[in-house]
């Protein structure tokens, strides 16, 4: 039994509207797509300006790179038999944020690929498990050589070469095999180790005449082990007081990030939580409530992470048992899967919960309609569009700071090694999906649904709680991306704080949390995704189209049902849903409604009970009915929301009208019948503010029907999406 907790109200009016969800005008959403797509066509033509990986020029494919690197190293007489091989795609930070700052983003793009410096490359290895021999390969993206390296032990036998004869050789080797004018280089550095086995190796350094980046040097490294050369390199030498300086910088940034993040974390995650206990202990949950964009985001986390388990191969210790090591990462890779569907799932629900309290007749997760897929695709445009705001809106912060303001904004390109995993698109995905998920339910619903729901009964003016609303999660959110180095380094959190009060937090509180999260989304794994489609590999392109599809994926069902709409003729009726006392003239729509227990005519003719129809249109489409007996107790007897208008809070404002009819009648204790099995029924009047009131306990002598995977899984898939 369930009853109301807390005082019945003013007699209800003679017909009420059901309150539907606020739809934006037609002129607001043309705005926004506008600005949206000018916004994107902001963003390709500043591309090579403001963003470094506009360098990155991928000519070979992942398989043509380690073809060609094996080839090398094989002409070059080393045996690679039995060689485990690993492949990764990776920057050279130090470099490219010198030269950031050095030259800008632009002209740093320009030199990479004019100069073809060695900023970008492929790195190649070849190892035995428990054996200290190796090779590695570095390659530019066009694949030619940048460092090669042949990892022996020290009383591995060798000649003993003098330095006259080893420059020599080092000389022979950058000439013939490198094509390097030694004319254009100046030694600048030469030493000797003695092997205890009478090998000698030497190193030798040279720099390039005449090269100007600030204070920074172009260097080539060899290496003669013995008769050999077993080690070369092209690389970049940035000044120690640069890397002094950036982490100093890194350092102060890095704990006003932790900060920011930890104290949302515990703010935020900690509403979620206290939300999630709560309506638990209230019944007001299902156990699968979140279970589905947990599993989505788990099972996008899981392919990702097997994708990218080949990569781990670059970093094995060949000290550490190789059975161990692929068991270590294994386990790990299943524990946070686990980790991962677990929190996202509570973390839903409670934020969930949460919206529920600020919003209690409005879904801000996903607006409520008689069209859902409709509803979809309109707020997955308005996230497409967010998403090309924040990305004009990057570029043009980057450009005032760093022409305007003079600050430096370094900007690196993460998540490269994607391009040397098996499937590259999966990581776009991932890294779109995840802070999405992560972020948008912490910060926006629950961190501004919280506030708005604490500041209820504050004396502030409703827009001075807005403004707090966004202001204290945004600038959390901000400053909790901190790790990405601005100097002054405060400037990321300025950048963001703007953004996340003006861009992401007006746009969920204007619509819901799926436009912010497709903002989210699309930002981050269109930006990953960009180098791939500029590709000249058809398989980077593929995967790059890959990535755009599946964003887009979310508007093609509403947009296929708009369409056959179209073409068959029918237009989407905007049907109003009113309520209002039941007539002895509405008893044969009543009888047609699935409550066969229930006599209408002998109910409507009882002064002591109440019915009240909800209309669309001019059909039934639902009915709440209750009955005053015992003295100031009354019942409710029946309550029905047909499908077509489900999730439309029809069902609460039913009994929020019953309610009051009920109390007019001189009811002051209401209560409501539930089986125990009922769980969405249970959930139902729960979420209402309903508490149990007592409970009728029964035995039954008949067996219970068994079901299997399938019946359970589609009756917990209909439940989901029939509550309330």
């Amino acid at each position: 039994m369930f009853a109301p907790d807390s005082p019945l109200g003013r007699p209800p009016p003679a017909s009420v509207q059901v309150p539907g969800e606020r739809r934006p005008s037609l002129g607001l959403d043309i705005a926004i797509t506008l600005l949206g797509l000018g916004s994107i066509i902001l963003v390709l033509i500043f591309y090579n300006q403001a963003f470094p990986s506009a360098a990155i020029d991928l000519q070979l494919s992942r398989t043509e790179i380690a073809a060609r690197s094996q080839s090398y190293l094989e002409n070059r007489g080393y045996d690679l038999a039995d060689y485990e091989f690993a492949l990764t795609f990776e920057e050279d930070v130090w470099a490219s944020f010198y030269m950031q700052q050095t030259l800008g983003v632009p002209e740093t793009n320009r030199r990479i690929r004019a100069e073809e410096l060695p900023v970008w490359y492929w790195h190649a290895r070849w190892f035995r498990p428990l054996q200290k021999e190796e090779f590695s390969l570095d390659l530019a993206p066009d694949g030619t050589i940048q460092g090669f390296s042949h990892s022996i032990l020290e009383d591995t036998p060798g000649d003993a070469l003098s330095m006259k004869e080893a420059r020599a050789r080092a000389i022979a080797y950058l000439s013939q095999d490198r094509g390097w004018k030694l004319t254009d280089w100046e030694e600048v550095s030469a030493s000797t180790e003695y092997r205890p086995s009478g090998r000698v190796d030497h190193y030798l350094e040279w720099k390039r005449r005449g090269f100007s980046l600030g204070e920074s040097e172009l260097r080539l490294y060899i290496v003669v082990q013995g008769g050999n050369v077993d080690g070369y390199s092209y690389w970049f030498k940035v000044p120690e007081e640069f890397q002094r300086y950036f982490r100093e910088q890194r350092s102060r940034a890095a704990f006003f990030n932790n900060l920011s993040f930890y104290a949302g974390m515990v703010l935020f995650a900690g509403a979620a939580a206290l939300a999630y206990v709560i309506a638990a202990s209230q019944k007001r949950l299902a156990w699968w409530t979140g279970f589905f964009p947990a599993l989505a985001f788990a099972l996008v986390g899981f392919l990702s992470n097997l994708n990218e388990l080949p990569l781990n191969k670059v970093y094995y210790p060949t000290t550490q048992d190789y059975a161990m090591f692929w068991l270590e990462h294994l386990g790990s890779l299943f524990v946070t899967v686990v980790i991962s569907l677990v929190g996202i799932m509570l973390l839903w629900a409670g934020s969930r919960e949460v919206g529920k309290l600020a919003w209690p007749r409005r879904d801000k997760i996903l607006a409520r309609s008689g069209d859902r897929w409709g509803a979809l695709a309109r707020s997955s445009w308005r996230g497409f569009m967010l998403a090309g705001l924040m990305g004009g809106y990057t570029v043009l912060f980057y450009l005032a700071a760093t022409q305007l303001l003079g600050g430096w904004v370094p900007l690196d390109a993460p998540y490269t090694n994607m391009y040397a995993t098996p499937v590259p698109f999966l990581t776009p995905l991932t890294i779109g999906l995840q802070p999405a998920m992560m972020e948008e339910l912490l910060f926006r619903l629950t961190g501004i649904g919280a506030l708005l729901w604490l500041m209820r009964s504050w004396k502030l003016p409703k827009t001075a709680r807005w403004a707090l609303a966004l202001i204290i999660p945004g600038i959390l959110w901000a400053f909790a991306h901190m790790g990405y180095v601005r100097d002054p380094i405060y400037m990321r959190g300025i950048e963001l704080t703007i953004a996340a009060i003006f861009l992401e937090g007006l746009f969920f509180l204007a619509f819901d949390l799926t436009t912010t999260l497709v903002a989210h989304f699309a930002f981050n794994a269109a930006l990953t995704a960009l180098p791939l489609l500029r590709s000249t590999d058809p398989y980077f392109v593929f995967c790059g189209a890959v990535v755009f599809a599946v964003m887009a994926a979310p508007l093609v069902p509403g947009l296929v049902r708009a369409i056959r709409r179209r073409i068959q003729g029918q237009a989407l009726e905007k049907i109003p849903l009113s309520i209002s006392p039941a007539t002895v003239e509405d008893i044969e729509p009543l009888t047609a409604l699935p409550k066969p227990q229930v006599d209408w005519a002998a109910l409507l003719a009882d002064p002591r009970a109440v019915v009240h129809c909800l209309w669309a249109g001019q059909e039934v489409g639902g009915v709440a009915a209750g009955r005053l007996h015992k003295g100031e107790t009354s019942q409710v007897i029946a309550l029905y929301v047909a499908p077509a208008w489900r999730r439309r809070y029809a069902g609460s404002t039913l009994v929020d009208q019953l309610v009051l009819a009920l109390q007019e009648l001189g009811a002051e204790q209401i209560q409501v019948p539930v089986d125990s099995e009922d769980k969405v029924g249970i959930a139902f009047w729960a979420s209402q503010g309903w508490w149990p009131a007592r409970r009728i306990y029964r035995w039954s002598l008949a067996p219970a029907p068994s079901q299997g995977w399938r019946e359970r899984f589609k009756k917990a898939w209909k439940k989901l999406w029939e509550v309330n």
